[in-house]
C-alpha cells in the first residue's frame, strides 16, 4: 500500500493562524477504507505544534486527490479539488458574512461545515495543476464526537430532520445572496459550480454495469413489474443524456445543489440518549448550479430508513421547507415565487429528474460489506462492476426506493 506522505503542512498552518507554526510531532492515518469512499484519500492527521511559543495539539483531517489514476479521472480531479477548495475557503466564509449582515442569530448560521485549516493544489504556489501534494486541512470532527451514520442502515426520523433542516439553511442563502448580491454570487459562488465531468470518461463498461444494475435489481421483485417500463425509459434517457449534465434551474430557484448527499458525507452529533443534535455537510467536490430539490429528494431516497421515509415523506417535505422558508425571510426578498404552492410545482417538476442519480447511487451505497478489498491506491474497474457487489440489501433497497418514488408520481 502506498504511504500518503503529507509534506510542508506547517506552510498552511502558518497562513491559517496568521503566525508562524512550528511541527514537533506528526502521526497520519488513512480513514477511508476498501470500498468505502473512492473520491479522495482521508487521514486522521494529529500533531503537536508550536505557535507563537505555545505548544498545542491539532487535531485534523487531511483530503488528498486519490492515488488511483482511474479514480483521479473518473472525479476529474483537476476540476472538482478545485471547486471544493473554493467552496470552504471563499464561498462558505461569504454566505456566513451575508447572514451576520442581516442580523442572522448565532443558532441559524451557516455553521453546518467543518471549519477548513486551509487549502493547496501543490507545491508550487500556482493554481494550475492540482497534483499528489494537494491538501485540504479540517478539523477532526470525530475528536468532537461526530461521527457517520452506517449507509446500509440510514438516518432515523430526528436525524434525518436535523439534517434537513441544515440542507435548506444551506439551499436559502445563496438564493438570497443570488437576488440581493447578484455581483458578489458572481464572483463568491459560481465559480465553485463549474460543471466538471463523472464516470462516462471511464468508458462504456463500467457505465453500463450501473444502468443494468437498476433494472436487474428490479426486474428480481415481482412488486416492481408495474413500474418496469417507466424504470427502463428512465435508464434509456440518462445513458444517452449523462446524468451528471444538469439542466439550467428555474428563475427562482437556482442555488448552491451539493449533488452527492448521502450517509457518507454527512456527520452527526448525537446526545447521551443517542439523539441527533448537529449535522456537518461534507465534500463540495460535485457541486452544481441547479435546484435545491435534486438534493432534498437525492438525500431522501438513498440516507433515509426505509420505513422511515415511508411513514414520513410529507412530514419530511415540510420540515425542510419550514427551514427554508424561515431563512428567506430574514433577507426580506419577495417570498411569493416560495410560496408553499410554487415550491410544490418546482418539486415536481424537478423530482422525476432526480430519479436516475438516486437509482444509480444505489449500487455503491447498497454494495455488500467486505466484497471490495482493494486499497485505494489499487483501485480496479472491477470494485464497480463486479457482479457480487449487489446482494440482498440493494435489492431490497430498490424496490422500496422505487415504490416510494412511485407513491408520489415521480417515476
Amino acid at each position: 500500500m502506498t504511504k500518503f506522505e503529507l509534506v510542508k503542512v506547517s506552510e498552511l498552518l502558518s497562513k491559517h493562524f496568521k503566525s508562524n507554526v512550528e511541527i514537533l510531532e506528526k502521526n497520519a492515518k488513512i480513514l477511508t477504507g476498501p470500498g468505502e469512499h473512492y473520491g479522495s484519500i482521508i487521514l486522521k492527521l494529529d500533531m503537536v505544534v508550536k505557535i507563537n511559543g505555545v505548544q498545542k495539539t491539532l487535531n485534523l483531517v487531511a483530503k488528498q486527490i486519490p492515488v488511483s489514476e482511474l479514480l483521479q479521472k473518473a472525479f476529474d480531479v483537476q476540476v472538482t479539488f478545485k471547486k471544493e477548495s473554493f467552496a470552504y475557503t471563499v464561498t462558505i466564509p461569504t454566505l456566513i458574512e451575508f447572514q451576520k449582515e442581516f442580523n442572522f442569530p448565532e443558532e441559524k448560521l451557516l455553521t453546518c461545515f467543518p471549519e477548513c485549516f486551509g487549502s493547496r493544489f501543490n507545491l508550487h504556489g500556482n493554481d494550475d495543476i492540482v497534483d499528489s501534494n494537494a491538501v485540504l486541512l479540517f478539523e477532526n470532527l470525530r475528536e468532537q464526537g461526530y461521527n457517520t451514520m452506517d449507509r446500509i442502515v440510514g438516518f432515523d426520523l430526528q436525524g434525518a430532520t436535523v439534517v434537513l433542516q441544515d440542507l435548506a439553511r444551506f439551499h436559502a442563502v445563496p438564493i438570497a445572496l443570488r437576488i440581493l448580491r447578484p455581483e458578489v454570487f458572481e464572483e463568491k459562488v459560481m465559480p465553485g459550480l463549474v460543471q466538471h465531468r463523472g464516470p462516462e470518461q471511464l468508458g462504456p463498461e463500467v457505465i453500463d454495469v450501473f444502468h443494468n444494475s437498476i433494472m436487474k435489481a428490479a426486474m428480481q421483485s415481482e412488486e416492481l413489474k408495474p413500474y418496469w417500463d417507466r424504470m427502463q425509459k428512465v435508464v434509456d434517457h440518462f445513458a444517452a443524456n449523462p446524468y451528471i449534465i444538469r439542466p439550467a434551474p428555474s428563475k427562482h430557484y437556482g442555488t448552491i445543489s451539493h449533488c452527492d448527499i448521502w450517509t457518507s458525507n454527512i456527520m452527526v452529533l448525537r446526545d447521551s440518549n443517542g439523539v441527533t443534535t448537529k449535522s456537518k455537510i461534507l465534500d463540495f467536490q460535485l457541486t452544481n448550479y441547479s435546484s435545491p430539490i435534486r438534493d432534498l429528494i437525492f438525500f431522501l431516497f438513498t440516507s433515509v430508513q426505509n420505513a422511515i421515509l415511508e411513514e414520513n415523506i410529507d412530514y419530511f417535505i415540510k420540515i425542510y421547507y419550514a427551514s427554508f422558508i424561515d431563512t428567506l425571510k430574514y433577507f426580506k426578498i419577495d417570498m411569493e415565487p416560495y410560496s408553499w404552492d410554487n415550491f410544490n410545482k418546482e418539486l415536481n417538476a424537478v423530482a422525476p429528474d432526480e430519479v436516475y442519480h438516486v437509482l444509480i447511487m444505489l449500487k455503491i451505497i447498497y454494495s455488500q460489506r467486505g466484497k471490495v478489498t482493494n486499497t485505494l491506491d489499487h483501485f480496479e474497474l472491477t470494485d464497480w462492476t463486479r457482479e457480487d457487489l449487489i446482494g440482498d440489501d440493494h435489492r431490497e433497497k430498490m424496490k422500496n426506493t422505487v415504490l416510494a418514488l412511485a407513491s408520489k408520481n415521480w417515476i
